[in-house]
C-alpha cells in the first residue's frame, strides 16, 4: 500500500529517533567536542521539526503522483470497456492487497479517505448548491470525530494495560526476591551447599525474565490499537492533501479534474468494498506471537535505512518468514528440553 500513503508517521518518526539516537551515541563515544559540534547537534534537533513537516510534504506530493499515474487508464479511456478494464484492474489490486497482513484493515482505510475526498469535490460542482458536498463533508468530519474519539480511547487503554502489566511484573519480581532471600537464610542458617540450591537463583532469574516477556506480549493488543487509531488518523490527512493536489491542480482544466475525481471515487469505492468483504471494519489481534514477529523485524528494517540500506517489502517479508522458522525451531527445542527434563525427573 505504500504508493497510495506513503512512508507511515510512525515508521518516519521511528526511524528519525533511531537516527537521534545514533548520532546520540556517536557523540556520547567522542572524548572531546567542541563548541561547533556541540551547537550543530543542537541546530539539528532544533530543525527536527521542520525536516518532519517538509518530509510530510514530499511523502503527499508523491502519493498523488502515484495516483495520478494509478488512474491514468481511466483518463485515456475512449470507451467504456476501457472504464471498465480500469475497474477490474482495481479490484484485481484490491484482491493481492487484502490477503497481504492487515491488508483488508488498510483498503477499508485508504478506500474511504478516497471516495469521500472524491465524492467532496465532485459534490460540490455537480450538485444543486453543492448539497453533494456538503453531505460528503459532513460524513467526513464525522469519520474524523469517531477516530479522533478511537485514538484518545485507545492511548487511555494503552496506558492503563502498561501500567497494569508494570505493576504485575514489580509484584512478582518483590515475590521472587523475597523468595532468594529467604533461600539464602536457610543456606546460611543451615550451611547447605548443594547442586540444587546453587541453580535456585538462576531458575528464579530465569522465571523473572519469562514473567516480564508474558506480561510484554499481554500489552502488544493494546498497542497496536494505538497504533492502528494513529495510523488512520495519518492516512486520512496525507490522502486528503494528494487528493487536494490533484483537484486543484492548475496544469489541467475543470473536466480533467473531474475524471480526475471520478477515477478516485471509482478506487476508493473499489478498495472499500473489498476491504469490508474481507472483514477490514473488524480489526482485531488474531496472533500475538506473529505481531510480535513483525514488530522484531519492523524495528530490525528501520535501523537498516536508518544506516541508509535499502529494504524492500519483499525484504522484509523474507525475513519475516526466517524469523517465524528460528521462532518454530525455538520452541521445538524447548519443548524438547522440558520433556527430556521431566523424564529426568521420573527416572531419579
Amino acid at each position: 500500500v505504500e504508493p497510495y500513503v506513503g512512508e507511515l508517521w510512525i515508521a518516519t518518526t521511528a526511524d528519525t529517533m533511531m537516527k537521534d539516537a545514533m548520532e546520540q551515541q556517536k557523540a556520547m563515544d567522542t572524548e572531546t567536542m567542541t563548541d561547533e559540534e556541540a551547537a550543530e547537534i543542537l541546530h539539528g534537533k532544533a530543525s527536527s521539526s521542520a525536516e518532519s513537516a517538509l518530509k510530510q510534504r514530499k511523502r503527499e506530493i508523491k502519493c498523488a503522483f502515484n495516483l495520478r499515474e494509478k488512474i491514468l487508464p481511466f483518463m485515456e479511456a475512449t470507451s467504456p470497456d476501457d472504464a471498465a478494464a480500469f475497474r477490474t484492474a482495481i479490484q484485481k489490486e484490491a484482491g493481492k492487497i487484502a490477503d497481504t497482513s492487515f491488508g483488508a484493515t488498510f483498503l477499508v482505510t485508504i478506500g474511504f479517505a478516497l471516495q469521500i475526498e472524491a465524492e467532496e469535490f465532485l459534490g460540490f460542482h455537480n450538485s444543486a448548491l453543492g448539497v453533494g458536498g456538503h453531505a460528503a463533508r459532513l460524513k467526513k468530519n464525522r469519520r474524523n470525530m469517531q477516530n479522533n474519539f478511537k485514538l484518545f480511547g485507545a492511548g487511555i487503554n494503552a496506558a492503563s494495560v502498561g501500567r497494569k502489566a508494570m505493576r504485575e511484573v514489580e509484584t512478582a519480581q518483590k515475590a521472587i526476591e523475597e523468595r532468594r532471600a529467604r533461600a539464602a537464610a536457610e543456606r546460611a542458617s543451615k550451611s547447605i551447599e548443594d547442586d540444587k540450591d546453587d541453580d535456585e537463583p538462576s531458575e528464579l532469574d530465569e522465571e523473572q525474565a519469562k514473567l516480564a516477556a508474558q506480561k510484554l506480549e499481554e500489552t502488544i493488543p493494546a498497542l497496536l490499537e494505538l497504533a492502528w487509531a494513529v495510523n488512520i488518523r495519518d492516512i486520512s490527512r496525507t490522502l486528503k492533501n494528494a487528493c487536494k493536489k490533484l483537484f486543484t491542480d492548475a496544469g489541467v482544466d475543470m473536466p480533467a479534474r473531474m475524471k480526475r475525481a471520478e477515477a478516485i471515487r471509482i478506487v476508493g469505492a473499489e478498495f472499500l468494498t473489498i476491504g469490508r468483504e474481507r472483514g477490514g471494519e473488524k480489526y482485531e489481534i488474531k496472533d500475538a506471537a506473529d505481531i510480535k514477529t513483525r514488530a522484531e523485524v519492523a524495528v530490525m528494517t528501520t535501523m537498516a535505512k536508518a544506516q541508509g540500506q535499502e529494504v524492500n517489502d519483499d525484504d522484509a517479508e523474507e525475513m519475516i518468514k526466517q524469523a517465524r522458522n528460528m521462532r518454530a525451531e525455538v520452541e521445538s527445542m524447548g519443548y524438547e528440553s522440558n520433556a527430556s527434563d521431566k523424564e529426568e525427573k521420573e527416572k531419579a
